[in-house]
């Protein structure tokens, strides 16, 4: 009967012993890699940089809110550079998302996005008492207050000289009231009853009568005029304080 040949183990023993080392290698080396820590502040301190250089609001008129979750961030990498970007066409007030870039050597590594909300202190046109329907609007009757706006509606008026000379379309109750400009019209400029000048012109030709207002107008509005020398009723376009023009 033969005897069995003893088997050797020595290659597989080695093969076990490599893998080992070639396992602690990697680990070792994967533990070794370097890694940048961004904390949340930073985070907070680049965004806000970014949006304050960029926005077209004055300096130290936005207040930022962020509603991202923020929490540190690794960076694989002990060399970095960052930087903010912002949305396309981003007006810099509302809510808005922008992101942070991380590179390595001028490698994008990584990207992480925020989102905030900003807001803006503006001037606001509000009353400074009651004021009746179809008041002509002076300078005692509006003020300016600073509000924050997360939108800026183009009905907001931020210039007292937008809304002086102007005339209410509704009744003000109460002082403080937001003055916007659908509520406002032109002043009449032409009174019914009164006398105006009407002026034709087309080319080179320009007549000048005289004529009386049957209806009450703004600048740019088209009224009833009869012509004192004809006696014929015509329309013609207010163009300033007892001036209209004949239109062809």
């Amino acid at each position: 009967m033969k005897k069995a040949k003893k088997r050797d183990s020595s290659p597989l023993i080695l093969s076990t012993i490599s893998l080992i080392v070639f396992t602690l290698f990697i680990s070792n080396s994967l533990y070794a890699l370097p890694v940048t820590k961004i904390s949340k502040n930073e985070i907070k301190s680049m965004i806000i940089n970014h949006i304050n250089a960029n926005m077209p609001w004055p300096k130290g008129s936005v207040r930022i809110e962020f509603f991202s979750q923020l929490s540190e961030i690794d960076v694989p990498a002990n060399d970095i550079t960052c930087r903010v970007v912002s949305m396309r066409g981003e007006d810099f007030i509302g809510y808005s998302n922008f992101a942070i870039r991380f590179y390595d050597k001028k490698v994008f590594l990584k990207e992480e996005t925020f989102r905030v909300r900003i807001e803006v202190l503006r001037d606001m046109a509000v009353s400074t008492g009651y004021l009746a329907k179809g008041t002509n609007i002076s300078r005692d009757d509006v003020k300016l207050v600073k509000k924050w706006f997360d939108r800026i509606s183009p009905s907001i008026i931020t210039d007292i000289e937008d809304v002086v000379g102007k005339r209410l379309r509704t009744t003000i109750k109460h002082s403080d009231t937001m003055i916007t400009r659908n509520i406002l019209m032109e002043p009449v400029m032409i009174k019914r009853g009164k006398l105006v000048r009407i002026v034709l012109e087309k080319g080179p030709i320009k007549i000048t009568t005289v004529g009386l207002s049957e209806q009450n107008g703004a600048f740019g509005d088209i009224i009833k005029v009869k012509n004192i020398s004809s006696k014929n009723v015509i329309y013609a376009r207010v163009m300033g304080s007892s001036l209209v023009q004949v239109e062809f």
